[in-house]
């Protein structure tokens, strides 16, 4: 069996960053609480829980002038607000990239626009840009569109960093049809990306594709919806206990993890399926 390991194998730079800053605290300071998981992969926070850092429900359940970290997807202005009251002291990880986003909804929001957010509703990041603004409208797909009574007839359009590209676009396509003015401002992670376009390639290249990460990874699963649009024998997986011994039978197969999948994980099951 051949097996190719994707040259975007590990974490991506936001997520290396907010992982980095949680250790570098960590070293001085034991009481380090969270309301969202770091970053969506099991693995990296239950070893930061092992090493210290609390989960909690909300930002009212953390004692008063201890540290509240944000996680790498943001959070919504409220968060930031309610934390202040309470003299909490705030390591920000978020990601640059989705800093940039919010800030980018604010201005579109300020320039007179009514903010369309194209992304998954329940997702951390997606909450957070839409915490942010006032007014905003969060769109997953095309047909979602049908569910807004009165478009909007100036529309400012950004989306989650982690979004396909090809859902973005077929969501612009039918709201310039609809609106009189549409502003769009592609906030797609370049990173993502580049992943996206890999795994497309990888998908024709090899007989089955294995994605690595975590189910509530939203970049994760849309390199998993990619591959399996192109290659059936595509197959979703947290970790090396999901290995199934029948795909033996691939002659070539292809391993990839999303931009909170460590390294460490894709080798080790990179190895395990040498030994089969």
């Amino acid at each position: 069996m051949k097996i190719h390991l994707s040259q975007y194998a590990g974490f991506c730079f936001g997520v290396e960053r907010a992982v980095r800053i949680a250790h570098e605290h960590l070293k001085k300071d034991k009481d380090i609480y969270i309301i969202e998981d770091i970053v969506h992969n099991r693995y990296v926070s239950e070893k930061l829980k092992k090493e210290g850092i609390k989960k909690v429900k909300d930002v009212e359940d953390i004692p008063k002038k201890n540290s509240f970290l944000i996680n790498a997807h943001g959070v919504a202005k409220a968060i930031y607000e309610k934390a202040k009251k309470r003299d909490l002291k705030i390591i920000d990880t978020t990601c640059p990239i989705v800093k940039n986003i919010h800030k980018k909804a604010v201005d579109l929001e300020k320039e007179g626009y009514r903010v369309i957010i194209i992304g998954d509703r329940d997702h951390a990041e997606t909450q957070g840009i839409l915490g942010n603004v006032k007014e905003g409208i969060v769109i997953e797909r095309v047909k979602d569109l049908g569910k807004i009574k009165n478009i909007p007839s100036k529309i400012g359009c950004i989306s989650q960093s982690t979004q396909d590209i090809e859902n973005v676009a077929s969501i612009i396509h039918e709201l310039v049809k609809k609106a009189e003015e549409v502003k769009f401002i592609k906030t797609i992670c370049k990173e993502i990306e580049k992943r996206q376009e890999e795994i497309k390639k990888l998908s024709k290249k090899t007989e089955a594709i294995i994605i690595v990460g975590s189910f509530k990874s939203a970049n994760t699963y849309r390199l998993f919806e990619i591959a399996k649009n192109i290659n059936p024998n595509t197959f979703f997986i947290e970790g090396v206990r999901e290995i199934k011994k029948e795909w033996r039978k691939f002659n070539s197969l292809s391993i990839a993890g999303g931009a909170s999948t460590p390294s460490f994980l894709l080798e080790e099951i990179k190895k395990k399926l040498n030994d089969l």
